[in-house]
C-alpha cells in the first residue's frame, strides 16, 4: 500500500513540460527613421531584432543563458539611444 500522501505531488515538485513555450513580444520600441526594435522570448531564448516601417526585419540577434533578457534588452536600448541621438 502507498501512504495517501505519496500519491500526490507536493509543491515544488511538478516537472516542467520541455515542450516550447509560445513566442511572447516583451519589448517593442518604435523609432524616429520609421525604424522599430522588438524582443520576442520562447522558453529561455531571447530573440531581438530591428524591423524597417514595412515590419521586414533589418537585423537580428539571439540570446541564451543566465543574462539573456538583460542582454537583449542592452542591445534593444542601445539602437535607440544610437538612432535617438542621447
Amino acid at each position: 500500500n502507498v501512504a495517501r500522501s505519496q500519491s500526490r505531488q507536493r509543491f515544488g515538485q511538478g516537472r516542467i513540460n520541455p515542450r516550447p513555450m509560445p513566442v511572447t513580444i516583451i519589448h517593442k520600441a518604435f523609432l524616429a527613421d520609421g525604424t522599430q526594435v522588438a524582443i520576442a522570448q520562447t522558453n529561455d531564448t531571447f530573440v531581438a531584432a530591428r524591423f524597417d516601417a514595412n515590419e521586414r526585419p533589418l537585423d537580428r540577434c539571439v540570446f541564451t543563458g543566465g543574462s539573456a533578457r538583460d542582454n537583449a534588452r542592452g542591445w534593444a536600448d542601445a539602437w535607440v539611444r544610437k538612432l535617438r541621438g542621447f
